[in-house]
């Protein structure tokens, strides 16, 4: 889907359920994104790829564990 043709309506639930949906976050995260990006779901999706949370890499999981 071409995101740049699309701006997110934040005052409206049906907006918010979808969007959060296509981006698989909450309605919540889906909020806060917007108020830091803006309305246009291109940007919303450059923010949350850009500010996701930084997943463990798989041997800082072993090491973890290895000090356990």
């Amino acid at each position: 889907m071409c995101l740049d043709k699309f701006i997110i309506d934040p005052t409206k639930p049906t907006h918010l359920g979808w969007w959060a949906e296509y981006f698989e976050i909450s309605e919540q995260a889906l909020l806060a994104a917007i108020d830091a990006a803006g309305v246009r779901a291109l940007d919303v999706q450059l923010y949350l790829h850009n500010h996701a949370a930084p997943q463990p890499s798989a041997s800082l999981i072993g090491a973890e564990e290895q000090q356990s």
